[in-house]
């Protein structure tokens, strides 16, 4: 069951009561043409049999270069608040992270919750092995998996959807202590898909604000992903309170075998670069598409998803922040 609080527009943090089971019909109600989703041809078979063990070691993360500034502000989107629970239930006050405020990229325990939905996405664009991070979050259908929109379409002058993706969760130096499961179809907003362009200067566009996507997995030995291992929350138009940033820097100093945490007790906006969230965090390249978790138990290893890593320079990173745009995204990568 998905358990969603939506309250005034007025309203900011995490709200504490009013749980329901929402309507996806009524949801869906005057959402139109936000979902641009790529149906992956590749069986399952053929991205397992793909995914070896040489090419899971060489694949190496897309470039996460700073933005060029071209595309400051943030997105102007309506208000909106909605949270949907982890699978764990709803989270408290705030719980501190057991390891103290980091910037760092220090090797995160991967307690809970966490080992268990977050890991490495693996993928090819025009034939070259590359990898990114993501996390299973709740849903309806039980089977959605939010990452980075970067880590889905390439962004350089080819304009490409990625093949032969494959999510490894809790990803222990290639190895795959809860299965190797694939995507049957990505999906994009149109403002990303259109407006987001990167090259070896940087990244430019309006589309950059929206850098978020989803997968919608295929099940697994009758199970879906959450079904088999749980799912992180996840909120929409909320304000954080604290951030627990996780994922799989690849990039030296990393070489994406741990999983890897920054963290801090607050957030700001960072306005200069998309309007998005931002915080002192040396993770690097292969750390895209993490999860940002607020009112992150460190004991449960749940939080609730706020943002996503999108861009960075090694000192600050950027994640795109889920308003109203990515809300309707995933609730039709939900119904479908």
């Amino acid at each position: 069951m998905v358990l969603v609080t939506a309250c005034a527009p007025t309203q900011t943090g995490i709200p504490r009561a009013g749980a329901y089971t929402p309507n996806l019909e009524d949801e869906l109600a005057g959402v139109r043409g936000v979902d641009m989703r790529k149906d992956f041809a590749d069986s399952s078979q053929s991205v397992n049999d793909y995914w070896t063990s040489d090419r899971v070691k060489d694949a190496r993360p897309p470039n996460m270069p700073r933005p060029d500034g071209d595309s400051t502000g943030g997105t102007n989107e309506p208000p909106i608040s909605v949270v949907v629970h982890p699978s764990t239930g709803p989270l408290g006050t705030v719980a501190p992270d057991a390891n103290g405020t980091s910037d760092a990229g220090k090797a995160w325990s991967m307690a809970g919750l966490s080992r268990r939905t977050v890991g490495r996405l693996y993928f090819t664009f025009d034939g070259r092995n590359y990898v990114c991070s993501a996390a299973v979050v709740n849903s309806t259908s039980g089977s959605v998996v939010s990452t980075a929109a970067h880590c889905l379409f390439d962004t350089g002058p080819k304009r490409q959807w990625a093949r032969n993706v494959l999510f490894v969760p809790g990803d222990e130096a290639g190895r795959a202590p809860f299965g190797r499961w694939t995507a049957a179809s990505g999906h994009v907003t149109q403002q990303f898909l259109k407006g987001a362009f990167s090259s070896d200067k940087g990244t430019r566009g309006s589309g950059w604000q929206f850098d978020t996507a989803f997968l919608k997995m295929r099940p697994q030995g009758g199970k879906t992903i959450q079904q088999a291992l749980g799912a992180q929350g996840i909120a929409f138009g909320e304000a954080p309170e604290g951030l627990m940033v996780l994922g799989y820097p690849t990039a030296p100093p990393f070489d994406g075998t741990r999983m890897r945490y920054c963290s801090t007790p607050s957030a700001r906006t960072a306005q200069e670069v998309y309007g998005d969230y931002g915080l002192a965090c040396s993770m690097t390249p292969g750390c895209s598409g993490g999860p940002w978790l607020t009112r992150f138990d460190p004991v449960k290893g749940a939080g609730y998803v706020v943002s996503t890593s999108s861009v960075g320079d090694g000192r600050m990173l950027y994640g795109s922040t889920m308003g109203k745009t990515a809300y309707d995204l995933y609730l039709q990568v939900d119904k479908k």
